[in-house]
């Protein structure tokens, strides 16, 4: 499996940071909102965007899962090319040779189980006002 160096990790960081601004344009967030969203305090934000800090991998992981839950984010990581080939691989376990997965398949069981979850409880919600 492709294993991350301190250094690979600190390197993706310092990229994504780059990023930050765009990113938070396209999800129409300011800093603070975002950072409410992925853990992190307004003035750090504000120090990890203005490169007076380089994020921690923690952070880093915490928003690119923000990233990877919306369409527009996805793809603008995808566009840019952000991170590499390497961090996906890292994060889907798979070996230097192999590809990355780009699109995750799930079975349509599931996610009609998943919709039917969300949608009833959204409906029980409506319901309780």
């Amino acid at each position: 499996m492709v294993v991350l160096s301190e250094q690979d990790k600190r390197q993706m960081c310092v990229e994504l940071a780059e990023h930050l601004p765009k990113i938070r344009e396209l999800l129409k967030l300011s800093q603070k909102e975002f950072g409410d969203r992925c853990g992190i305090s307004t003035p750090r934000m504000s120090v990890i965007e203005n490169k007076h800090f380089v994020m921690t991998w923690s952070q880093l992981t915490s928003i690119m899962f923000m990233c990877f839950c919306n369409q527009k984010t996805k793809e603008y990581f995808f566009t840019n090319s952000l991170l590499g080939p390497k961090f996906l691989q890292f994060i889907q376990q798979k070996e230097e040779t192999s590809v990355p997965d780009i699109n995750i398949i799930v079975d349509d069981v599931y996610v009609n189980r998943y919709k039917k979850k969300f949608y009833d409880d959204y409906i029980s919600k409506l319901d309780a006002y």
